[in-house]
């Protein structure tokens, strides 16, 4: 009696999942003609959410690729097609209420995820060029300078502040002079008073000769009322003592 009830359940469960296996169709998603993709699903309707979705995601990759590596040979996405098991093509005959709703809410889903090849590009950066450096300009990654840090301190017996830079020279010629701009911000993210013509923005200079390898700090006295984080810090002009200069582009 044990066995029988066994075989059973064992029999009921083996049914079960045949009936919801079978309950699952497959399809194929194509993009632009090129290579298929499975999708299993349990209806048309909901075999084309999931290639709308994987089209959305291609176009979204594309200008993510573009907007942080212009010379990007990625290829825009301009169509897809659902085809059914049989190879049919159903894109166009697929109807479902609410069809257009669905797909706003996909798109705009998608548009929101964040940009995770500009997050690797800044990772690469600040990791090349030392902090502050997501705002790249053009060049900056062959500076012979590397910051290393950038900070706002506070001035003794003061409520204003000063700003710090800890740098190296990773060329391989001594250093007699460098030239270094900053960016910075308040508690409110916006422009900090930082002693300059432009609103948040500062400079200053060193000519402490640096040998190669080494690295040294400095403190310029900035005033500074409400600064709360420096954003950005970089050299501009490096003078060597061969009488060489090394000049940031556009700057």
């Amino acid at each position: 009696m044990r066995r029988q009830t066994f075989n059973f359940i064992t029999w009921l469960f083996f049914l079960i999942f045949c009936l919801s296996s079978c309950m699952t169709k497959k399809y194929y998603y194509v993009e632009d003609g090129g290579d298929e993709k499975v999708i299993e699903a349990d209806s048309d309707s909901a075999a084309y959410l999931k290639a709308f979705e994987y089209f959305q995601i291609s176009k979204k990759v594309y200008n993510d690729m573009k907007k942080s590596y212009s010379n990007s040979s990625l290829t825009e996405p301009t169509n897809f097609d659902l085809l059914n098991d049989k190879r049919e093509n159903i894109t166009y005959k697929v109807s479902f209420a609410q069809k257009d709703s669905f797909e706003q809410v996909y798109s705009n889903d998608i548009k929101k995820l964040p940009n995770n090849f500009e997050d690797s590009k800044t990772l690469s950066i600040e990791e090349r060029n030392g902090v502050g450096s997501k705002y790249d300009t053009a060049g900056l990654h062959l500076s012979p300078v590397k910051i290393l840090s950038a900070k706002f301190v506070s001035k003794e017996y003061s409520n204003y502040k000063d700003i710090r830079l800890s740098y190296k020279n990773v060329s391989s010629k001594k250093i007699s002079a460098i030239r270094f701009k900053w960016y910075g911000e308040n508690s409110f993210n916006e422009p900090a008073d930082m002693s300059g013509l432009v609103k948040g923005w500062g400079g200053g200079f060193s000519d402490d000769a640096l040998r190669p390898g080494a690295t040294d700090y400095g403190v310029w006295n900035i005033l500074s009322r409400d600064g709360k984080k420096v954003l950005i810090a970089y050299p501009y002009e490096v003078a060597f003592e061969d009488g060489t200069k090394w000049i940031l582009p556009n700057n």
